[in-house]
């Protein structure tokens, strides 16, 4: 039996401005960019979450980018689970392009959730069915100019 746990959604605004101020303060912590005054950080990552919070927009976008990020990192660990049991050389698998295809991942994730939440993609299909021919051809030129930077990058 499953385990109701849907007015854990009254509390997501809270969570998002957690979510934001600890990325927020652990970043200005990290880099160093003001300081190494801790009161300093505190204080700025504070009304950072603030303004995230206040403003419905960005909020539902880290709410929206936040659960397909963990599943992002759930399946890299699973899958260095795997293949640790399997080869006991995750050492091997951790190679540029393996890193690559997840940064391209998380791209994804984050370009596709702003479309969703910023209703970007309206003024997009807009654009695609009333300037078809102008659309086409710009997608023409991308094409052909991923085709010759492939066969030529030899």
């Amino acid at each position: 039996m499953a385990i109701d746990i849907s007015g854990l959604s009254y509390f997501l605004p809270i969570f998002g401005f957690l979510f934001v101020f600890v990325i927020v303060y652990a970043l200005l912590i990290k880099t160093k960019i003001l300081g190494e005054n801790m009161l300093i950080n505190l204080i700025i990552s504070f009304i950072v979450a603030i303004i995230f919070a206040t403003m419905s927009s960005a909020e539902e976008y880290v709410e929206t980018v936040t659960p397909w990020f963990v599943v992002l990192v759930i399946v890299l660990f699973f899958i260095l689970i795997i293949i640790g049991l399997s080869q006991q050389k995750i050492a091997d698998i951790m190679k540029p392009g393996f890193v690559w295809v997840f940064i391209v991942a998380l791209i994804l994730i984050f370009l596709i959730s702003a479309v969703k939440v910023f209703s970007i993609w309206q003024p997009i299909q807009e654009f695609v069915t009333t300037e078809a021919r102008i659309a086409g051809a710009i997608i023409l030129l991308i094409i052909a100019g991923l085709a010759a930077w492939i066969i030529t990058k030899k």
